[in-house]
């Protein structure tokens, strides 16, 4: 087998490997490299391999930047299957028919052709492929594919791929167990060569027990300074993560009601997804379902699909709460919220994911006085607050703990991935 690492090298986003045997090629994940632009220059650059001679795609989760590039694959003449969980199919489909939107504009005002096109997103639908956990599954000739519960998002996945008795391991992206809803991260095991993301490789995250505390402080602060909380996250689990937390603080009253807008098309239909594969649920939330039915909704919650209720927002002077994308702030409804309301001391903004070097999100987390939006300088006067507690993804010492799961049969050969270089090299001395 040969694999060519595609993407992701020394950098976070843009995740893809090619694998090659005698009688299959095989692509896994297919990301957009981001940074300060949703669609970096890169993007366009071709595949180091012949997208026409693909047999077989495998996506480990829905985040754009393990599919971002899908569309722009299949137009470059890929006919493949494509296998992935059921709710990785339906999330990664809402992600990409609401991110070619953005890929326009941004393509307009540069006088740019756009990467692909609604249509080239569309193609996709027929050549999903649902693949359950823990099932091998021939994806291409000679080439089997295992599924484990990766515990990042809905549906994501680790995955071992296995031909003539050799076999490799990818981690995907590892959840930051223990989390609301999903499951604790799996095992993969007796792989010849391991893949291993390192985002957080050489973070240690505060505990998880500080999620309630640290947004229930955000909150009565900003009630205090009558102010705004403004949330930029990401549409898939971690908003949906975030109103379930805030529907729990309310129903323990352990904050008082007051508006909270869910600014974001993708995030609401997301969270319609979610409610349709509770059964992917851990056990709590599960059981949480069958005795109080949803969990995403609450007193208080508005959730505004059009660009006139997004705008009328600022209207409102009460002390409230929005909860918006893009999570890195490089696209989407939060740039306008923080064209808006970073120049107010009484605003508070809650960074609650990893902010890509180069993203607006990465400049406000590093201290930025003041920041570009929409061309106009704007100052920065409002108080922002970081917490890994929130993260998606795996710390040090969780990554580690997965890694142990091959201490039985130890691999030949650890790759580091998907990470900036100072985390990948410090997991790899690691």
């Amino acid at each position: 087998m040969q694999l060519t690492f595609s993407g992701a090298n020394r950098e976070v986003t843009g995740s893809c490997y090619h694998l090659e045997t005698p009688h299959a090629n095989v692509v896994l994940d297919c990301g957009m490299f981001q940074g300060g632009r949703y669609a970096e220059d890169k993007n366009h650059l071709e595949f180091p391999f012949d997208p026409a001679a693909v047999d077989s795609v495998v996506i480990t989760h829905a985040h754009f930047d393990h599919i971002g590039r899908l569309p722009k694959l299949f137009k470059d003449g890929c006919a493949a299957p494509i296998y992935a969980t059921e709710p990785t199919i339906e999330l990664a489909m809402l992600n990409l028919r609401d991110a070619v939107h953005l890929i326009a504009q941004e393509a307009k005002e540069r006088d740019e052709t756009p990467l692909y096109t609604p249509e080239d997103v569309e193609k996709l639908a027929a050549f999903w492929k649902p693949i359950d956990y823990h099932q091998e599954t021939e994806v291409a000739n000679g080439v089997r594919a295992y599924m484990a519960d990766a515990g990042h998002i809905l549906g994501s996945a680790s995955v071992r791929l296995e031909s003539a008795g050799r076999s490799i391991a990818f981690s995907g992206d590892l959840g930051n167990s223990p989390v609301p809803l999903l499951h604790a991260s799996e095992c993969l095991t007796s792989a010849n060569t391991v893949i291993v993301e390192s985002t957080y490789g050489n973070r240690i995250h505060e505990p998880h027990t500080l999620r309630y505390s640290v947004l229930k402080d955000a909150i009565l602060d900003t009630i205090r300074k009558g102010g705004t909380l403004l949330i930029p996250s990401f549409a898939l689990e971690r908003t949906q993560e975030l109103l379930y937390e805030l529907r729990t603080l309310l129903t323990t009253r352990q904050i008082p009601h007051l508006p909270v807008y869910l600014d974001s098309p993708l995030a609401i239909h997301a969270t319609e997804v979610f409610e349709e594969h509770w059964e992917f649920f851990n056990e709590e939330a599960r059981k949480e379902v069958q005795l109080n039915g949803d969990l995403f909704r609450f007193p208080g919650l508005k959730l505004t699909l059009t660009a006139d209720e997004s705008k009328a927002i600022a209207q409102d002077a009460r002390p409230k709460i929005i909860i918006a994308g893009s999570g890195m702030m490089n696209g989407g409804r939060i740039l306008h919220h923080l064209a808006h309301y970073l120049q107010y001391p009484s605003t508070t903004l809650l960074i609650i994911g990893y902010q890509v070097d180069g993203s607006l999100g990465r400049m406000l987390h590093d201290g930025a006085k003041e920041v570009k939006i929409y061309g106009r300088i704007t100052p920065v006067r409002a108080e922002v607050r970081s917490c890994g507690a929130f993260s998606g993804h795996a710390d040090y010492p969780r990554l580690m703990n997965w890694l142990h799961c091959f201490v039985a049969r130890q691999p030949e050969r650890v790759f580091v991935t998907h990470g900036e270089l100072n985390s990948a090299l410090s997991l790899s001395q690691s």
